[in-house]
């Protein structure tokens, strides 16, 4: 199976989060990487507008924001929680496969979000705090998307619609080979005592909602709005979709400076604006690559960023998947809105907007960074501490 390249390719790295964790995370990114091809093939099987379609991807969004937030607050990272999720997960799936109706579609995509969001929990409060971890977490995606990607236009054009969700189910029963890998009982959370987030780090979730809910806004409609280009087929919008996890991979697992996410974050929303705006396909391709390598060099950043601000940074982890599931959850809601008004380049410049809000909070939080600021502390500070009675 397609799929199995990636977690070869995984375990060949060696990376520092056992495979269990890194394969829930692979399948997780599988089906999310399949939401934007699959609004076109549900419109259609449906027999409801797009903008009606992306509800799909909004219901599975709230469940991936419900998951998260209760695991972080009422869950343990035990086996037992891996297994039940993964088990939701396949059920879901063969559901969605087997839905008569739009609406028990909708329904089936909500159990596979809270699937995807025990998934997503359990592996980045594994990793959060840690840069090596965060890295080795952060890639996955990117791997997954370059296979993934051309591998649902084909079998949507080969079988359709129905054995794609068998596909998915299939792919997340995977992670249940490596359970084992999952302790029982969670050795360093022994009690579920929870602490308020710092006001640094609020405000970092803020942005990382803002962000995620203007560049989903976009990203969910992308292949619909490349498929609409002269000279890009479904297969070149597929490819470009590779090409955009492609270029992921150096800047998931970058080891050097980051710099600013913010700055990172800035970039990605010109992307956003290019894809949504322009009617040029080498100018929406050139976007959608762009904005894989500049999106993930800001999130391993910003996950960085806020744990240092934290005081308990693991509890951040399932904040911070939240925030940004509930940004993917209104995204869509907007991008379907604006594109059925026929308002592909308004949906481009709203969304760049919001994002950059998003970007310049964190630039706001991270503003110690900046050379010109800290010279300014330190100006402020040596003129403060100057006696008044040596300028009498």
């Amino acid at each position: 199976m397609a799929f199995q390249v990636p977690v070869r390719v995984l375990a060949a790295a060696r990376p520092s989060v056992p495979a269990a964790l890194l394969v829930a995370i692979a399948s997780s990114t599988a089906v999310f990487t399949a939401t934007p091809f699959l609004l076109s093939a549900v419109s259609e099987e449906y027999d409801v507008a797009l903008s009606t379609a992306g509800w799909m991807s909004t219901a599975q969004l709230a469940g991936f924001v419900l998951a998260s937030w209760i695991g972080g607050r009422f869950l343990r990272p035990v086996r037992s929680v891996f297994v039940i999720g993964a088990v939701i997960g396949v059920v879901a799936n063969l559901g969605s496969a087997a839905a008569p109706t739009f609406e028990l579609l909708a329904i089936m995509r909500f159990g596979s979000g809270i699937s995807l969001g025990v998934a997503a929990w359990i592996a980045w409060q594994a990793a959060f705090g840690d840069t090596e971890k965060t890295g080795d977490v952060a890639v996955v995606g990117p791997l997954v998307g370059v296979v993934m990607s051309p591998l649902i236009a084909v079998i949507l054009e080969s079988v359709g619609l129905t054995w794609l969700f068998v596909l998915l189910a299939v792919i997340t029963a995977t992670p249940l080979i490596w359970r084992r890998q999952v302790p029982t009982t969670d050795r360093l959370r022994p009690h579920r005592t929870r602490h308020t987030p710092t006001r640094a780090a609020r405000a970092i979730l803020t942005a990382l909602g803002a962000i995620t809910l203007g560049g989903s806004s976009v990203f969910v409609y992308a292949a619909a709005i490349g498929k609409d280009l002269d000279g890009l087929s479904p297969l070149t919008v597929s490819l470009l979709f590779s090409a955009n996890a492609l270029a992921a991979i150096p800047s998931a697992r970058w080891t050097g400076r980051r710099g600013p996410a913010g700055l990172w974050f800035l970039a990605t929303a010109a992307c956003a604006l290019a894809i949504a705006g322009s009617r040029s396909g080498l100018v929406f391709g050139a976007a959608l690559v762009g904005w894989g390598f500049v999106f993930f060099m800001g999130i391993p950043a910003a996950f960085t960023l806020l744990a240092e601000r934290s005081s308990f940074p693991e509890e951040r982890a399932g904040d911070a998947q939240a925030v940004m599931a509930l940004g993917r959850v209104f995204g869509p809601i907007m991008g379907g809105a604006l594109i059925a008004a026929g308002s592909e380049v308004t949906l481009g410049f709203a969304a760049a907007a919001v994002m950059s809000l998003g970007s310049f909070l964190l630039l706001y939080v991270d503003r110690q960074r900046f050379v010109v600021v800290r010279q300014y502390g330190a100006w402020s500070q040596a003129r403060a501490s100057v006696d008044p009675a040596q300028h009498a």
